[in-house]
């Protein structure tokens, strides 16, 4: 009867088979042969795979080799044959291992035969028992042998010969430790980097905590450099100092002048050692450097920030990785990791990162440090081969050649051979004393030689599988498991989706090391399935379930295997829709745009539930919103505004002549509540036309531009809102503005013309023009004119831009004379897209079309692009309020709170539904919980987008919305 032997078996049969060929325990053929049987399903095969399910890996070794007797007789079993050790190229005979002299029974041994025979043994010993693959040498006969080499080795024998000899077996000795400290650094730098993607693991988890995070990140940087804990400075305007500390996830602030004065010596790309004998006492006291063993600090690039890590102990391989920064420059490796520390620190304090993204930097970082190890691993070598030889270093780095001599005992003559490490950097060395028509020596330059490669191919591998891994950390539609060779996870793509987590019955624990996918996985059917595949050794097959399974293969030796599961995301009637037709390409772009952007706000509602009855339901797609109930109540009546209504105009001609008096109108630290005159806020938009030289270019009489900019006022303010009134566009239009200055120093800058420029700005000042003070939602609720005019779609928008238009088709009022025919007609065009771009439903589709365009290489130069990126600076501006400082931010949010409170006060009396985040918003804690949730999740990435497109010019706006958001928190969580 056949056996059915469990997955893991298997699993871990090939690993054996792949052990014994590198032990030459069996021959490649053999391996291969083992495999094709295990293929064919020979019934002896498989049932001695069973039979040695629970057997240590001696046994099943033992019982592989006597399979293999009695299917043929080994070559390796035919006495006097040769072998060919890899590690020492010496061939010897697996059974008379140990080299004799032809020395007969009866014949008397001299002493000087005797220190030779057992010079013979003590150098056929070493041989083997240093040779990376032990030939057919058991643990047994293993330990056998070097119990004879120590006798040998401490043997004393009362001749002339006796120290030479002792002198030879001392050097032989040498000879072995350093071959074996070569292997060994290759096999503990490579465990060590190979295990840096559990950080990656532990951020797969659908609901990932501040305190997971956090500790993710710690492990990830205790895996690239050893480091322990960090502390970064950032050095504030006025000179004061922000402080933060992982070890107590704190921030602190200070402002001492002897810590400011002792950052301006720290030089950029440089990395200092802080120790109780240094030149920067403040610092050092700062930093709390006497809590630990080594404190090495260094300065970002073009910023005034600094980082210190610190490491607890030196015991670990790579302990010594930050001292060799400045030697081998890998400072750019520093700098990026050291942002990422910032800035992932930040968005964690704030509950705003996205784990996959996250991931995707790790891996990135990680790949980068895994290549700058091998200068780490050049040191290690050079330090290993100073315990003999005299050792020079060079290292040409463009600036010149640079020699570091390392003296050293040596014995020999002195030769010297020279060794290449074959890097950008030039690094060779100068091995004095190395002769290599010596054996010993020729054995130490060997495995120099090949650990080296070695670790190059390791470091080449992490390279193709980083590749492979953020490939599909950025695939949105799969899902993808990894296993070793013994079925242990170690990769995972993404979160995995409830729906699957469901229907397959996975049980996954981040928190979980070394899981196996008979842990994992519950679902019998998936099990069989993988069990079922992998018996049969294929290598990638066809299947109609929604997950494949295929092997991993390197050089045709099982190295595990991959779970792929497919998400069917985006689905398209095949009889509506012609793929082949270009024409229908926007359109279907357009749909999965639409789908994409629906999964992300249900993922982001199943993460963050405390947002299902906030105010971020609103900025939601309507399509994805309640059906609105329609309501008429007799008392609710809106009157048509008549167009031209008589009011004493704000701005005059001569009042042109007046000196704008208001400050910052060229960068985010514009203030328009801090402007009381309304001329003065009128010069500010005037300024702003100015700088463009807009006025001059369009030609654009002052009293018509007067008498224009009059009547917006009028009809901002007459209705007195808190918030949407003339100091919200003018802010918005100021915000534009400070937006296409910094566009203007980008690779960027010529996207946007003249003319889209003016569009921009215009359609800014003017997107909330006779604002009536309430919502979308309530103008479709109350069947209110506008609504019924506008069919419910963008009402205020549509209505906004109506009159506006309006004005412009006045002649007292058309600041737009010049423009003619087809040139006003797409000015008008432009104008309307932008104001609808305000409209709030459409805020999570238009960042994602945003970031998807954008990364096409041709973006900017379609008439689609102008309007996405103008669309995406105005919805940006629209919420200014929020980017700026706290005390100026929350004056803001008052505002806006007290319309929607006057709101929720009106939809009671009338009878309408009462949307719940407009509940007692006049209670503080209730307020700041809706600011909070309102900053983090619409309006940070928001900014964030936006300023990633800026080269991250609007990263301290960005800073400020991370306080408010903070401060909004603090606020909430204190009743």
């Amino acid at each position: 009867m056949l056996s059915n032997p469990h997955l893991s078996n298997y699993i871990r049969f090939f690993q054996i088979i792949s052990d014994m060929e590198q032990e030459c325990l069996i021959t490649q053929k053999e391996k291969h042969q083992l495999k094709v049987n295990l293929t064919l399903k020979d019934m002896q095969l498989v049932n001695m795979i069973a039979l040695n399910s629970d057997a240590d890996d001696e046994e099943f070794k033992y019982s592989i080799i006597n399979y293999l007797r009695k299917q043929t007789q080994s070559p390796r079993q035919k006495q006097g044959q040769k072998i060919r050790c890899k590690s020492t190229g010496i061939e010897m005979s697996p059974i008379r291992l140990i080299r004799r002299n032809s020395v007969s029974k009866d014949s008397k041994v001299t002493e000087e035969q005797l220190l030779q025979q057992i010079d013979d043994l003590n150098d056929s010993l070493v041989m083997i028992l240093q040779s990376e693959n032990k030939c057919i040498l058991t643990p047994t006969v293993t330990e056998k042998l070097r119990s004879i080499l120590e006798v040998i080795q401490k043997t004393t024998i009362s001749s002339p010969s006796t120290t030479t000899t002792k002198i030879l077996q001392t050097e032989e000795s040498e000879n072995c430790k350093i071959v074996d400290k070569f292997t060994q650094l290759y096999s503990d730098m490579k465990k060590h980097y190979t295990d840096y993607l559990n950080c990656h693991l532990l951020l797969m988890d659908n609901n990932l905590s501040y305190e997971t995070l956090v500790q993710s990140v710690k492990n990830f940087v205790k895996k690239l450099i050893d480091a322990d804990q960090i502390t970064y400075l950032l050095l504030k305007d006025d000179e004061s100092q922000q402080t933060y500390y992982s070890a107590e996830d704190k921030y602190i602030i200070t402002n001492d002048k002897q810590i400011y004065n002792e950052t301006q010596l720290i030089q950029p790309n440089k990395v200092l050692l802080l120790d109780e004998c240094n030149f920067y006492p403040a610092l050092s006291e700062l930093f709390k450097i006497k809590l630990y063993k080594k404190n090495y600090i260094i300065k970002l690039n073009n910023q005034d920030v600094f980082v210190c890590f610190h490491l607890s102990d030196q015991t670990s391989i790579i302990s010594e990785f930050l001292a060799l920064a400045d030697e081998f420059d890998i400072f750019d490796d520093l700098n990026q990791l050291s942002t990422f520390l910032i800035e992932t620190i930040k968005q964690a304090k704030i509950q705003i990162f996205t784990p996959l993204q996250i991931s995707h930097m790790i891996q990135g970082i990680g790949i980068a440090f895994i290549r700058s190890s091998k200068y780490l691993f050049i040191k290690k070598c050079i330090h290993i081969l100073q315990s003999k030889y005299q050792v020079e270093i060079h290292i040409n780095s463009g600036d010149g050649m640079s020699v570091i001599s390392s003296p050293s005992f040596f014995y020999g003559t002195q030769k010297q051979v020279d060794f290449d490490f074959k890097d950008e950097l030039n690094v060779s060395i100068t091995i004095n004393g190395m002769d290599l028509n010596k054996k010993s020596d020729l054995m130490i330059y060997k495995q120099l030689t090949q650990s080296f490669n070695k670790y190059l191919k390791f470091i080449r591998q992490c390279y193709d599988r980083t590749t492979f891994y953020k490939f599909f950390v950025k695939s949105q539609d799969t899902l993808i498991f990894e296993f070793d060779k013994i079925g242990r996870l170690i990769f995972l793509s993404r979160p995995i989706p409830q729906d699957i987590k469901k229907e397959f019955n996975i049980d996954f624990d981040p928190k979980k090391t070394k899981m196996t996918y008979s842990q994992l996985f519950q679902n019998e059917d998936l099990l069989k399935y993988i069990e079922n595949f992998l018996q049969e050794q294929n290598i990638l097959r066809d299947s109609d379930q929604q997950y494949q399974v295929f092997m991993k293969m390197e050089e045709r030796n099982f190295k595990g295997f991959f779970i792929i599961f497919q998400q069917g995301w985006f689905k398209y009637d095949q009889k509506k829709f012609d793929l082949n037709d270009p024409s229908l390409k926007k359109e279907i772009q357009k749909q999965i745009i639409q789908q994409e952007t629906i999964r992300f706000i249900d993922k982001l509602e199943q993460n963050n539930p405390q947002i299902l009855n906030s105010v971020v339901q609103m900025f939601k797609p309507r399509s994805t919103q309640r059906q609105t109930v329609h309501y008429r109540n007799s008392i609710l009546q809106f009157e048509p505004v008549k167009l031209g209504g008589q009011h004493k105009s704000s701005l005059q001609l001569e009042d042109l002549e007046t000196l704008c008096q208001v400050p910052n109108i060229d960068n985010f630290n514009f203030n328009i509540l801090s402007v009381e005159e309304m001329v003065q806020k009128q010069l500010v938009v005037i300024e702003i036309l100015r700088y463009h030289n807009l006025i001059k270019e369009y030609d654009i009489p002052l009293n018509i531009l007067c008498q224009f900019l009059s009547e917006i006022e009028h009809k901002y303010n007459k209705k007195k809102n808190v918030f949407h009134n003339y100091d919200h566009g003018i802010s918005v239009m100021q915000n534009v503005h400070a937006i296409l200055i910094q566009l203007h120093k980008t690779n960027n800058a010529n996207i946007l013309s003249t003319f889209n420029q003016f569009a921009l700005l215009l359609s800014a000042l003017c997107h909330d023009v006779s604002h009536t003070g309430r919502t979308n939602t309530f103008e479709i609720n109350s069947l209110s004119n506008l609504a019924i005019r506008y069919h419910d779609r963008s009402v205020l928008e549509q209505h906004h831009a109506a009159k506006s238009l309006k004005l412009l088709c006045v002649p007292a009022t058309n600041i737009l004379q010049s423009l003619k025919g087809e040139e006003f007609r797409k000015f008008r065009r432009m104008f309307i897209s932008n104001i609808l771009y305000t409209d709030i439903t459409e805020h999570f589709n238009l960042i994602k079309n945003f970031e998807s365009k954008q990364l096409e290489s041709n973006f900017g130069t379609q008439d689609e692009d102008i309007k996405l990126l103008s669309g995406m600076i105005i919805h940006t501006s629209d919420f200014t309020g929020g980017a700026k400082q706290f005390d100026l931010s929350k004056q803001w949010s008052f505002k806006v709170n007290k319309e929607f409170e006057q709101q929720y006060e009106l939809e009671g009396k009338l009878g309408y539904p009462q949307l719940p985040y407009m509940k007692d918003l006049q209670k503080l804690p209730v307020m700041a919980k809706q600011e909070a949730g309102f900053f983090k999740f619409i309006v940070r990435p928001l900014w964030q987008s936006m300023s990633k497109y800026l080269d991250n010019r609007l990263q301290e706006q960005v800073d400020y919305l991370d306080e408010t958001i903070q401060k909004w928190e603090e606020i909430a969580n204190s009743e």
